[in-house]
């Protein structure tokens, strides 16, 4: 049940923001009562953490298969690009300023995994791109990776972004083509350009 309940939470905040329900719309949107859902989560804070927990949970577990999936480096991050975009489509514009601002837990939880986990996966995927010839040498990986989570960061930075023009999806596919562009052989090229 709380599976269910997580799963329908995680497409309403997605399309309404987290603010912007209380305990009762989401009961309703869900098709069950509040006591139901009090079963399984002390408040909406402890709701929104667990959605964010599980988000970020089911976001490790498919980064962790890309290794198996991707032939380099290059495709490792075509991947990840496709379905990061993929999740941010359509996303409510005030969710990031929601949980940064409403629900801090949760938004330190959603930041550890940037600052961590992402951080670790961009940083061994340019020191294998180096390796096989798809980056260039010249790369400092450690540097990059920062970079690159800086503007990660941007995407939630409801200042510059709040009320956008732009969508989650569009902003995340031009950092990832300006990072390409930043770090990639000809060989690296190639199969960019092919995706």
């Amino acid at each position: 049940m709380l599976e269910k309940i997580i799963e329908g939470c995680e497409k309403l905040f997605r399309r309404y923001g987290i603010k912007s329900l209380s305990m009762d719309d989401i009961a309703r949107e869900l098709g069950m009562s509040k006591k139901t859902i009090y079963q399984y989560v002390t408040d909406k804070n402890d709701l929104v953490k667990k959605t964010f927990s599980s988000v970020l949970s089911c976001n490790e577990e498919k980064c962790n298969l890309l290794d198996k999936v991707a032939k380099n480096p290059v495709e490792e991050m075509l991947i990840l690009t496709r379905e990061v975009s993929q999740q941010m489509k359509g996303i409510n514009s005030s969710v990031f300023y929601d949980m940064q601002k409403y629900h801090p837990e949760a938004w330190q939880m959603f930041n550890d995994f940037i600052n961590s986990f992402v951080y670790n996966r961009v940083k061994i995927n340019l020191q294998n791109g180096i390796e096989q010839g798809f980056y260039r040498t010249d790369i400092n990986t450690e540097i990059l990776s920062r970079i690159y989570i800086t503007m990660m960061n941007l995407i939630t930075d409801h200042e510059r972004f709040g009320e956008q023009e732009y969508d989650f999806s569009t902003i995340y596919n031009e950092i990832i083509k300006y990072h390409f562009n930043a770090i990639c052989t000809d060989k690296g090229f190639k199969i960019f350009n092919k995706n």
